[in-house]
């Protein structure tokens, strides 16, 4: 026998050589190679199209606040703390490094979910959307936090929801990861939060909690305490007051509000431009300057004030809040939303340019002194660009996906609920909640952008094939294997059987049993008569207190049956 056919090992075995065995690896995976290998040709495309990093304003705050190397007020200082080592360096090094991330991430979504036992053609479909979504690679492509965040927030979901038993080490490294998460984007904290209820139902014990808390608080608390020797407060920012305010300013009824004199100013009884447009992009009520908060409260010290002006338009006007927030998170589901103006824009920033630079496409970031903007433009003729806007015009992530992924997942969470455990459920149910969550927090306290839906690219369709493995699973799964399958552990007491095995054998409650594999003096009952096997019938042995009858009961071996 040939090294190549395997060989018998000591125990009986056979194994076989590392040629065998990669052709039995990629025999499985080959759909993971499939995706994997378009996912790296699109982004080696896309480095060699567009030499340069692009650049959005947010890009230089970033890079000013790691030059200056201390907490920005209006982002935490996560991302500026990760690009640190490359300020000195082409900034197309950050944007490589980002797209490799988004590989080493496709390859982690897929091994989570064959961990978790679906088949690999599925496994490597649910990363189709974050490994070819044209807008996915278009921010891979910015100096912008979002790479960085969904990549520590992927790790650490991935990591609490590996294996069937949270171990310590692996809720405290979730912990870890997720408050980094949380440091570069301050939408980590729901994430925080939505995973700390998960453990909670998974009922892992208070000291793997401990394990997941303790470096939460250590990592977040730490950063609040850096952040009071700068600012003098304890707080991760201080401009999530502003960007609620604004947020609220296109629903605030001022002719109708309670407020006070020092909240009166802050209503703007007229917009510049469309209504529309202020509604679309209410950003434009932070950095404008026709907006009264940009010209009366300009400083972070401020923030305060604006949201306490929030929470006041809130607590009176909740309908048309809920209503704003429904209806905006819903153009999130849509296969076009009904965006004009400057949304549309904004829109267009996130998907691959034709002319980078040109009106409302990404421009390069060209080397220019740490939190200045670059030129404006730098238009040259780029065949390869234009090829690639075209294909970002058609590869995107359809809005209508996001709601069948939440859908199946409530549908798989209830349906034949009790034949199967409820962890794959909860599984499901916890990127679903992760995707879909943070759509609604951003329109809730930010606004309407694609670039806040990227994380929902990976989440939503990990938890879609999770849903669709449970449903397949329990459409497979009988009532009575389900119930058996919740039961507790069997004691490791000697195995029984009943021996009413014949068509016409009587079941009572006091069950004639047999313990397996053991001699004649070992057959014991409490309550019942018991037959060692491979014994007569007059090997039938009975506690007095089991039967109030004075002769033991008997077995009749040709209808029971006899070992």
């Amino acid at each position: 026998m040939s090294v190549a056919d395997g060989l018998v090992g000591s125990g009986g075995q056979r194994t076989y050589s590392y040629p065998k065995r990669l052709l039995a690896a990629l025999g499985v995976h080959w759909p993971l190679l499939v995706v994997l290998g378009a996912a790296t040709a699109m982004r080696a495309w896309f480095v060699y199209a567009y030499p340069y990093a692009f650049f959005f304003p947010d890009s230089g705050s970033y890079a000013l606040s790691a030059v200056n190397g201390y907490p920005n007020q209006i982002r935490p200082w996560g991302y500026s703390g990760l690009i640190t080592p490359f300020l000195d360096q082409p900034y197309i090094r950050i944007a490589i490094i980002q797209h490799v991330i988004g590989l080493a991430i496709t390859v982690a979504g897929y091994a989570f979910l064959r961990r978790r036992g679906v088949r690999p053609w599925l496994s490597a479909l649910a990363m189709v959307p974050f490994a070819l979504d044209a807008r996915v690679l278009t921010i891979e492509h910015y100096i912008l936090a979002e790479t960085a965040y969904i990549a520590f927030t992927a790790a650490g979901l991935f990591l609490i929801a590996w294996r069937d038993k949270v171990g310590w080490l692996a809720a405290s490294l979730g912990g870890l990861l997720l408050a980094a998460a949380a440091l570069t984007r301050s939408v980590g904290l729901p994430i925080l939060a939505l995973a700390g209820v998960y453990l909670l139902v998974r009922r892992i014990g208070i000291l793997r909690l401990v394990a997941f808390v303790v470096p939460v608080v250590a990592l977040l608390g730490g950063y609040m305490t850096w952040y009071h020797q700068h600012w003098g407060v304890y707080s991760m920012g201080q401009f999530q007051g502003r960007f609620l305010y604004a947020r609220v300013m296109p629903i605030a009824d001022c002719a109708k509000l309670k407020l006070t004199e020092e909240q009166r100013p802050l209503c703007m009884a007229s917009m510049p431009g469309s209504r529309e447009d202020w509604k679309q992009r209410p950003d434009g009520f932070i950095w404008s300057t026709a907006s009264p908060a940009y010209r009366l409260y300009p400083e972070a010290k401020d923030d305060p004030i604006l949201q306490k002006f929030a929470v006041t338009v809130i607590k009176q006007q909740p309908g048309d809040y809920v209503k704003l927030v429904a209806e905006q998170t819903g153009w999130h589901l849509w296969w076009r939303p009904p965006i004009n103006g400057s949304a549309e824009c904004l829109a267009t920033q996130w998907l691959p340019p034709s002319n980078p630079g040109d009106l409302c496409q990404a421009r390069y970031y060209l080397p220019v002194e740490p939190g200045r903007s670059p030129p404006p433009n730098f238009l040259v003729d780029n065949p390869q660009a234009k090829a690639l806007s075209a294909y970002g015009e058609q590869a995107t992530t359809p809005g209508p996906l996001y709601a069948v992924g939440v859908v199946v997942a409530l549908f798989a969470a209830v349906w034949r609920a009790r034949r199967r455990p409820w962890r794959d459920a909860a599984d499901a149910l916890m990127f679903t909640a992760a995707g879909f969550g943070l759509l609604i927090v951003s329109v809730a306290t930010s606004l309407f952008d694609y670039r806040y839906a990227e994380p929902a690219v990976l989440f939503i369709p990990v938890g879609l094939a999770l849903s669709i493995n449970r449903i397949a699973a329990l459409a497979k799964t009988p009532a009575r294997a389900a119930v058996v399958a919740d039961e507790p552990a069997p004691s490791e007491e000697p195995a029984t059987v009943p021996l009413g095995l014949g068509p016409a054998a009587a079941t009572t409650d006091a069950v004639t049993t047999v313990p397996l594999g053991l001699g004649p003096d070992a057959a014991t009952t409490d309550a019942a008569a018991t037959v060692p096997l491979s014994l007569g019938p007059d090997a039938a042995t009975t506690d007095a207190a089991a039967t109030d009858d004075p002769e033991p009961p008997t077995v009749d071996f040709e209808r029971a049956g006899t070992a």
